[in-house]
């Protein structure tokens, strides 16, 4: 069977022919370029996951349950995001099996049309703990759209829509399932006590003495990168025990060493 009947069109030039397969093939290699992302993103996620987990560790040994919990409490966050990471990862990984296939379908509808939708959905998911990796899929879909409008394979029919849709949802939830177990397997348990309830506190105390530790560039930092590049002054303040005055300090001497950009 020739290439041509492959991608249900009108034979064209030889050359015509390669293009459309190097433009899939060029997909294919931008995917697999944001898979490099995403993981090391995830390489990143891990190790600040580990340091948490130590520093967890130590307040429990010392006695410190409130600061264990909010260690603990960022743990949390950070698990999240690693689950929407590595759920990312995972359903590339499968839209990239998928265009493999396209050499070997006749219909190449059944397989762009369901890439093209899978992308949109996983550009909004993660659009909030990656920006730039959905910046990058937003240009996957435009050049996979391209090529159905290219090769004629533009999917018209209504009743074939909601199974191309189930389609997507389908490699996403796979993904997903997947992503759980994989970091529930992989990530320590938590195993926090309840706090003391009969702490036997006296009237109110007159002075109330807070132990405030210094902040590095490098945990503000890893702090931005893990909450998309959103700053919460107020939240940095509380987690990690530190004056505001001292995170608006940091962000300022950041700012001119170009290692962040305060905007508004």
């Amino acid at each position: 069977m020739k290439l041509s009947s492959l991608f249900n069109f009108s034979p064209k030039k030889r050359e015509d022919r390669e293009s459309l397969s190097a433009k899939i093939t060029e997909i294919s290699i931008k995917l697999k370029d944001q898979q490099d992302r995403l993981d090391e993103a995830m390489r990143k996620l891990e190790e600040r996951d580990k340091d948490l987990f130590d520093r967890v560790v130590r307040s429990q040994a010392n006695g410190e349950s409130a600061r264990a919990t909010i260690y603990a409490q960022e743990i949390s966050d950070i698990r999240k995001i690693m689950k929407i990471v590595y759920t990312a990862r995972l359903a590339i990984e499968k839209v990239r099996l998928k265009l493999e296939t396209i050499h070997d379908l006749q219909g190449i509808s059944l397989v762009l049309v369901p890439v093209s939708r899978t992308l949109e959905n996983l550009k909004e998911q993660i659009r909030g703990v990656a920006p730039e990796v959905a910046i990058s899929l937003d240009s996957v879909i435009s050049n996979v759209n391209s090529i159905t409008v290219e090769t004629g394979t533009t999917i018209t029919d209504r009743t074939i829509i909601p199974t191309v849709d189930e389609e997507a949802r389908r490699i996403l939830e796979e993904a997903r399932k997947t992503a759980e177990s994989k970091i529930s397997e992989k990530m320590p348990k938590l195993d926090l006590p309840h706090p003391p309830s009969d702490v036997g506190l006296p009237h109110p105390p007159s002075e109330i003495k807070v132990v405030k530790r210094k902040m590095t560039e490098e945990e503000l930092l890893n702090h931005i990168k893990i909450n998309g590049g959103i700053v919460d002054v107020d939240l940095i303040s509380t987690t990690y025990g530190v004056d505001k005055n001292e995170v608006f300090d940091l962000l300022r001497s950041m700012a001119r060493k170009g290692l962040v950009m305060i905007e508004g």
